[in-house]
């Protein structure tokens, strides 16, 4: 199954009143220091110069030993984010860092990992038209005409933007302790990176080439389009 990731706390041992203002601008300042700092040590330590890579994605994998001392060079960082996101790797939903962070995911004892491409749409909503001409650049005068009259008959309307990609995925089969295959993990890689401890057995299925089909949408005739995003009024 996919995974979400981990929610966002202010650290409390750093952060005396996370909730008050300048609570709130603290964690954001201790954010990006963290951010900038994994940007840093990403730009030195990835690609690992001791994984070899798994064709041409930003996959690495490794033998246990290989990976562990790569994993290990990014302990701090990730000791760190942790800080911010505790409920990461925890059971039961074991949810990832955000892929925002850009810290590489380690997975150990895989077996089979299974490239896939998949036809798919990023999805945002909107409250009012200066917001979302902010985040997803302008429109025709028409067309922004046509969005305003949206909420001057509905105070209450919402806009959602569509922008359609192709997204990489990859299907991650691990063994346990006793030799048997779990469920497959569906990973979002791309923007982070995966490295994998793979087993003396470890394939590749490598399925890139025959992008799977995206469910219909339920959205058509757009209000308007930029040529990246398509904007509708939210049902």
């Amino acid at each position: 199954m996919s995974r979400r990731s981990a929610p966002f706390v202010a650290p409390e041992d750093i952060i005396q009143d996370p909730l008050s203002k300048e609570g709130k601008s603290l964690a954001k300042e201790l954010l990006s220091t963290l951010q900038a700092d994994i940007a840093a040590f990403r730009a030195d330590q990835f690609p690992p110069d001791i994984l070899r890579q798994v064709r041409d994605m930003p996959i690495y994998q490794g033998n246990r030993d290989e990976v562990a001392a790569y994993h290990k060079r990014w302990q701090p960082l990730i000791d760190r984010a942790l800080s911010f996101y505790p409920a990461a790797y925890l059971p039961p939903d074991n949810l990832p860092l955000p892929a925002s962070l850009e810290i590489p995911q380690f997975i150990y004892h895989v077996q089979r990992l299974h490239l896939t491409k998949t036809r798919a749409k990023e999805s945002k909503n909107f409250g009012s038209v200066g917001a979302l001409i902010d985040k997803c650049g302008e429109f025709t005068e028409a067309e922004c005409l046509r969005l305003e009259k949206v909420f001057a008959n509905d105070e209450t309307a919402r806009l959602v933007v569509h922008r359609e990609f192709i997204d990489l995925r990859a299907y991650v089969f691990c063994k346990n302790d006793k030799g048997e295959l779990l469920d497959p993990e569906r990973i979002r890689f791309y923007r982070t990176g995966l490295i994998i401890h793979a087993l003396p057995d470890f394939k590749i299925v490598d399925s890139r080439q025959k992008p799977r089909k995206r469910r219909n949408d339920a959205y058509s005739n757009p209000l308007a389009d930029n040529g990246v995003w398509k904007v509708y009024k939210k049902r």
